[in-house]
């Protein structure tokens, strides 16, 4: 592989990480909770990536994408997983009580970042069509796919490495009431569309 065709997978990859989602906005609502709690939604948010992307390496991924009935019973889980979290997010957002919304958020943040990321058949499939698109073909290409599954990955660590201290740092302007129902609100209504969009496929 060259540099050149490196340098330009780190670039789109970069956009496409930087670019707000679903797990974004897990880890939001976890960081906003507690940093640590948005270290473990994070940490399982890289662990799904580091699954489909090794999946997406290994080809794995064709074989998947080659079962439709595989990828639709896949679809449906991550949209039912993500539309429950939406719900959790809205329930916090309409609490009478701190304490509720307390309970409400008290989920496991590494589960939810696992689950949200290795249930969406759109990112393995992204994956799929990307990776092999910077791979010369030749006998390295297992190597070749393998660098850029770990690059991937350690490009997602330090993301979130950069946006979960930022996040931190605004939790005092964040945490009054009337603008954590607001983002409580808003990450409920967005991680609902992102539900619709993939059961919708």
């Amino acid at each position: 592989m060259t540099p050149e065709r490196w340098t330009a997978f780190v670039g789109v990859l970069l956009v496409v990480l930087c670019t707000p989602g679903p797990d974004f906005a897990v880890v939001l609502r976890h960081a906003l909770a507690d940093p640590r709690r948005g270290a473990k939604a994070a940490a399982g948010i890289v662990t799904g990536l580091a699954g489909h992307t090794a999946a997406a390496a290994l080809g794995l991924s064709a074989v998947l994408a080659a079962r439709p009935d595989v990828l639709t019973a896949v679809r449906f889980a991550g949209a039912a997983y993500l539309g429950w979290l939406g719900v959790q997010a809205l329930r916090a957002a309409f609490a009478r009580a701190p304490a509720a919304a307390a309970r409400v958020r008290s989920s496991r943040p590494y589960l939810d970042g696992l689950a949200g990321n290795l249930l969406n058949p759109k990112a393995l499939l992204f994956f799929l069509g990307l990776i092999p698109q910077f791979v010369v073909p030749g006998p390295t290409v297992t190597a070749q796919l393998l660098l850029l599954a770990g690059t991937t990955v350690l490009a997602s660590v330090m993301w979130w490495a950069i946006v979960i201290p930022v996040v931190a740092r605004g939790r005092a302007a964040l945490a009054r009431s009337r603008v954590r129902r607001a983002v409580d609100a808003a990450t409920g209504g967005a991680l609902l569309a992102v539900a619709v969009g993939v059961a919708r496929g």
